[in-house]
């Protein structure tokens, strides 16, 4: 695997229509990540109003040259862009984490978003669970309802960020479950969790 952080440039057209709309986002990456498999995105937010960050993960080495022959001057690749993730699990280890989700619960048939925090966390732990993975210290960092146009109808969603602690319990589980993402909604930059070294 591959991850990238690709600084955005609000100021072009098609950077605003992307951060605007999610469906728009996953087609400009579809176009230049032609060939790619399977990826995952998420819109990282800094401390600035007009401060994004492009958070990508592939499954081989993205050449981001094809997003700038496209759409010139849409982003700045970060320093090391792309780099090499083969995170090296191992039983009981604790990692820092962040996951962008859309948290769902299915009755006759149907899927439901889950908007209360309390409800969010719980479906956290169980998806961590099924994954390889124990939640310890977790915030909801954010969280709402995410509106997206497409094809003249407006797609809605609940989503919940989840900032904080877990531990490993499945080393295999949990790198197929960061591969795959978590949840549904991926297509609209939802389901990518990324890892560090929890440091205490």
């Amino acid at each position: 695997m591959y991850l990238s952080l690709l600084h955005l440039n609000l100021d072009h057209r098609q950077v605003r229509k992307d951060v605007a709309n999610p469906y728009s986002m996953h087609q400009t990456l579809a176009r230049v990540l032609d060939g790619e498999p399977r990826f995952l995105w998420r819109l990282e937010t800094g401390s600035g109003f007009d401060d994004y960050g492009l958070l990508v993960q592939t499954s081989g080495r993205p050449d981001w040259q094809a997003l700038a022959d496209r759409f010139p001057g849409y982003a700045e690749p970060a320093a090391g862009t792309p780099k090499p993730y083969d995170p090296s699990l191992h039983k009981g280890q604790l990692l820092r984490f962040r996951l962008y989700a859309n948290p769902t619960v299915s009755r006759e048939g149907k899927r439901h978003g889950l908007y209360r925090e309390e409800e969010q966390l719980q479906w956290l732990a169980t998806r961590l669970g099924a994954a390889g993975a124990e939640p310890r210290q977790v915030l909801v960092t954010r969280r709402g309802k995410l509106k997206i146009p497409k094809n003249g109808e407006v797609v809605v969603l609940a989503v919940a960020q989840f900032d904080g602690v877990l531990q490993v319990t499945d080393p295999s589980g949990l790198l197929a479950a960061v591969r795959s993402g978590i949840g549904h909604g991926k297509a609209f930059g939802l389901g990518l969790i990324s890892m560090a070294p929890y440091r205490g």
